[in-house]
């Protein structure tokens, strides 16, 4: 059964999430000083002040964390926004070329209900009556 189990963890880490294992590591720092390459382990914070300081920092540090990503994320919004809005095929933009499609739609639309009811109209007009054999 330990087979098995150690298999389907193989399993995970190397095809549904790649990057498991680099999330698990320690967290390393990588310097370049004279053109050497220096990686160390990153050392984790100094236990000084009281807890509720501390507390409070990591507050801090986590809420500007979060505003950057806040800041990157509507940046990101703006520049899809700004390219969507611009984007031109063949010299037209998009919004146009769609608008055209929905317009050719529509007009489909419209002749294929045009045709159905011509069938349903020629149906009734010659609809022959059943004769009844009693």
């Amino acid at each position: 059964m330990a087979a098995s189990s150690s298999s389907k963890d193989k399993f995970f880490e190397n095809v549904i999430n790649p990057y498991l294992r680099e999330v698990m590591q320690h967290p390393q720092a990588i310097e370049l000083c004279d053109g050497v390459l220096h990686i160390r382990d990153v050392q984790g914070p100094k236990a000084t002040g009281t807890v509720d300081a501390r507390l409070k920092a990591m507050e801090q540090e986590v809420f500007k964390c979060k505003r950057m990503v806040e800041h990157g994320l509507n940046a990101n919004h703006f520049m899809i926004a700004d390219f969507t809005r611009d984007l031109k095929v063949y010299g037209k933009y998009m919004k146009d070329i769609v608008f055209t499609f929905n317009e050719q739609i529509n007009f489909l639309q419209r002749q294929i209900y045009d045709l159905q009811n011509q069938v349903f109209e020629y149906e009734a007009r010659f609809q022959v009556p059943v004769k009844d054999k009693s």
